[in-house]
């Protein structure tokens, strides 16, 4: 990306986003007030007058990244332009205090849900001890955090549509309610606003996004739920775009969802719903509020009304209370072929969720163990379910060239999300980033496939 040339006298700004897809929406809606006023974005950090992080502080070792960028980017303080060094996201609203007095070159404080006070903290003058008060001492949201038109960092093919804020479920090892606040259900005018805007400025593919996805409407007077917002969205608009849905709670799940999949083929057949582990004494201790036979019975469900789905999910391994029967349950369950995708996270003992009190007796090297195990299980899943796809032609967004090498395309199937799962390269035919073609799977690999594009 070539910077352009810089006026004299312009403001300009370096936005470095670390974290979820969810942390980057809120770094573009920030990036459009900033452009709104006036100020320039650079892609160098020595020709930023304003440097802004916007940091994640979920985890223990998310916290420790988020740091070592502050320390690398505050020496542009000496070395660069830069005359403030603002900090945003979850880990102001985690450390705040502990920010201002151990980093003293940090300007300004901005919370989770306050970055559209950015260009307050950038031109106010106040001093840092008054920082504080830029943090609200319990994130809440309003129509302002979505009035400001988003600009996105790249002009790639697909998209985020952050539908709500916050989470409102208790788990015990989690601290999002601490750091984000309550739920807090978007519009569903403004979020048709923003979907149809990315509808007609070409995007192929937008994933429904929140903490917390299945919630959507609970917030609201009147039955309002996600069907409802999906349901519209797909009205709204006959362009042809794939729309996909992450982070689903298993426990308010609409499963009209499901028809919905059947009607309308923009709606991919993939779901991301995180159970985080299968053994109810484990569930209970997670304050999951959910059995085992409560989650074999949504999983039935989705296979019955939709066989061709794609299931992903998360689990954790290594809960202080998890014994080793516990995960055999665990990987049992795994082993049955149920997944297409898994991700697999060690528990981190975080000071701010209520687990931090059950202590944290499970061995590192044995939390590791754990993890390795199950995703194996998982790549023998997947790497049969890729071998049975050989021969068959398939729909494949191109998302452009490999990044292993130019001399192949890469794209994905629908039931490949964009940036956790896997891809298909593609090593016969032309098409261009953002184009969906017909592609007929040669080769089946442990997590990705190979192809040829094939005529329609």
């Amino acid at each position: 990306m070539s910077q352009p040339k810089i006026k004299e006298h312009q403001e300009t700004v370096y936005l470095e986003s670390l974290g979820c897809a969810k942390n980057q929406v809120d770094s573009e809606i920030m990036l459009g007030t900033l452009l709104k006023n006036g100020i320039q974005l650079v892609t160098d950090p020595k020709l930023a007058r304003y440097i802004v992080i916007n940091t994640c502080g979920f985890l223990s070792s998310a916290v420790s990244e988020s740091i070592e960028r502050i320390l690398l980017l505050s020496r542009y303080k000496e070395s660069g332009v830069c005359e403030k060094l603002i900090v945003a996201g979850c880990l102001s609203t985690r450390y705040c205090e502990g920010l201002l007095q151990e980093i003293p070159e940090i300007d300004g404080i901005i919370g989770t849900s306050d970055y559209t006070t950015i260009i307050e903290s950038i031109r106010g003058n106040q001093p840092q001890s008054q920082s504080l008060e830029w943090v609200s001492q319990k994130p809440s949201y309003s129509e302002n955090n979505y009035k400001v038109e988003r600009q996105r960092v790249n002009d790639a093919h697909y998209a985020y549509l952050k539908i709500a804020e916050g989470c409102s479920n208790t788990c015990s090892f989690c601290n999002i309610p601490q750091l984000r606040g309550p739920f807090h259900s978007r519009p569903i005018e403004s979020i048709q606003t923003e979907f149809l805007q990315l509808v007609d400025s070409g995007v192929k593919e937008i994933n429904l996004i929140s903490q917390d996805t299945s919630s959507y409407g609970i917030d609201f007077p009147g039955e309002v739920t996600l069907y409802h917002l999906v349901q519209q969205l797909l009205a709204s608009s006959d362009a042809d775009f794939w729309l996909r849905i992450f982070y689903v709670y298993p426990n308010r799940f609409p499963a009209q969802i499901l028809r919905l999949m059947q009607e309308d083929k923009r709606l991919v057949p993939y779901l991301d719903m995180p159970f985080q582990h299968i053994s109810d004494k484990v569930l209970k201790k997670m304050n999951r509020k959910i059995t085992r036979q409560e989650i074999e019975a949504i999983v039935t469900t989705i296979f019955n009304q939709v066989p061709e789905l794609s299931l992903r999910s998360s689990f954790i391994v290594g809960f202080p209370n998890e014994e080793e029967q516990d995960f055999q349950e665990l990987l049992e369950f795994v082993e049955q072929g149920i997944f297409e995708h898994i991700g697999v996270f060690t528990y981190s003992a975080e000071d701010n969720a209520r687990s931090y009190g059950y202590g944290d007796p499970v061995p590192q090297e044995e939390k590791e163990r754990r993890k390795t195990l199950l995703l194996e299980a998982q790549q023998k899943v997947l790497y049969q379910k890729n071998r049975e796809r050989v021969g068959k032609k398939v729909r494949v967004l191109i998302d452009g060239l490999s990044e292993e090498t130019d001399l192949l395309l890469q794209g994905r199937t629908a039931c490949q999300g964009v940036e956790v799962d896997g891809k298909v390269l593609v090593n016969e035919g032309k098409a261009n980033q953002g184009d969906f073609h017909l592609v007929e799977i040669t080769e089946a690999h442990p997590y990705d496939l190979v192809g040829k594009i094939v005529s329609e």
